[in-house]
C-alpha cells in the first residue's frame, strides 16, 4: 500500500460526499457504529467504499474503522486506521468542515504509524505524509508555523462547560480561538500551518488523530497528550484513548503546556517531559 492508493480512495469519497451531503435522508440515523457513535448514510456510504478499495488491492490487513470496527482481511498484521468521515455532523447540518482520514501502521501503537492521509471532503484539499518523508498539501511539502506567537489555535471539546475553564490559560494568551468540529482536519491545519497548536481535552480515539499526528510530526510539529506524555504507546484500537496538544514548534507546545497546568486539579502528579 502506498499514498496513491489512499488518494485513489480520497477520489472516490469525493463523490460519495457531494451526493449524500444534502440528501433528505442525510440526518437519519442508520444505526450505532462499533465506537458508539451514530452512523449516518454518509458514514456507512464512505466506509463502504474506503473497505471496498481495500479488500479489493488483496494485502494482509486489519482494518479498525469508526463504524464497522476491527476487521481482519488475510490475516494481516498491518493496520490501516480509518475515519470515513470525521465531522460527520457538520457535514449533515451544512458546514463544510469535514474530511476522512487514513492512517497505516506497521504494528499495533500509534508509534508505528507510517502513512497518513486526510482529504477535506468539501474543498478537496489532501494532506499526505509519510516516516520520514515529509508532510504534503495537493503536492506540495508544507511546513509547521515557525513563529512563536500563538495567533490562531483550534480546540475541540466534548463537555464544554467541564473542559473550557481548564483552557482558561490558553484563552488568554492567543489572539483566536476556533472550534472546528474535526479533529483530523484540525490536524492538517496545524501540520500545513494554518494554525499554531490543537488542544483537545478530553478523550479522543485513535482513528480521530492517527493520520494527523503524522502529519503534524512530519511537518516539523510535536504531538502529546495535555500533560506533556507521550502517545506513541497507545493501542490503535476503537476506545477512547488520549486527550492531545498538537503544536507547531516546541516554544508553543511548552507555552500551552504552562498555560494548561495553571488550571489543572490539584490531583495532578506532574508531567513527563516526552515531547515525541
Amino acid at each position: 500500500m502506498n499514498i496513491e492508493n489512499l488518494r485513489e480512495i480520497g477520489k472516490a469519497l469525493m463523490g460519495v460526499a457531494g451526493d449524500l451531503r444534502f440528501a433528505k435522508n442525510a440526518r437519519d440515523g442508520i444505526k450505532v457504529g462499533a465506537s458508539g457513535d451514530t452512523t449516518f448514510p454518509m458514514d456507512k456510504a464512505a466506509e463502504d467504499a474506503i473497505v471496498h478499495y481495500l479488500e479489493n488491492l488483496g494485502e494482509p490487513m486489519t482494518i479498525i474503522s469508526e463504524e464497522l470496527g476491527i476487521r481482519q482481511i488475510n490475516g494481516g498484521t498491518m493496520r490501516v486506521i480509518v475515519d470515513p468521515v470525521d465531522g460527520s455532523k457538520n457535514a449533515i447540518n451544512g458546514l463544510a468542515l469535514f474530511c476522512a482520514s487514513i492512517a497505516v501502521a506497521d504494528g499495533s501503537t500509534i508509534g508505528d504509524v507510517n502513512m497518513g492521509y486526510v482529504i477535506n471532503l468539501a474543498s478537496g484539499d489532501e494532506y499526505w505524509a509519510q516516516k520520514g518523508s515529509g508532510t504534503y498539501l495537493n503536492g506540495n511539502r508544507v511546513e509547521t508555523r515557525r513563529d512563536e506567537k500563538l495567533e490562531m489555535v483550534l480546540v475541540e471539546c466534548q463537555n464544554p462547560a467541564r473542559e473550557l475553564p481548564g483552557l482558561t490559560g490558553v484563552f488568554s494568551m492567543v489572539y483566536r480561538m476556533r472550534c472546528l468540529g474535526s479533529i483530523a482536519l484540525d490536524l492538517a491545519y496545524v501540520a500545513s500551518g494554518s494554525a499554531g497548536a490543537l488542544v483537545t481535552m478530553s478523550k479522543s480515539r485513535p482513528f480521530d488523530y492517527a493520520a494527523g499526528l503524522l502529519l503534524v510530526r512530519e511537518a516539523g510539529g510535536i504531538v502529546t497528550d495535555v500533560e506533556g506524555n507521550s502517545i506513541d504507546h497507545l493501542e490503535t484500537g476503537l476506545k477512547r484513548s488520549s486527550s492531545l496538544l498538537a503544536s507547531a514548534n516546541g516554544v508553543i507546545h511548552e507555552k500551552a503546556l504552562q498555560a494548561i497546568d495553571k488550571h489543572r486539579q490539584p490531583t495532578n502528579t506532574g508531567r513527563q517531559k516526552n515531547l515525541g
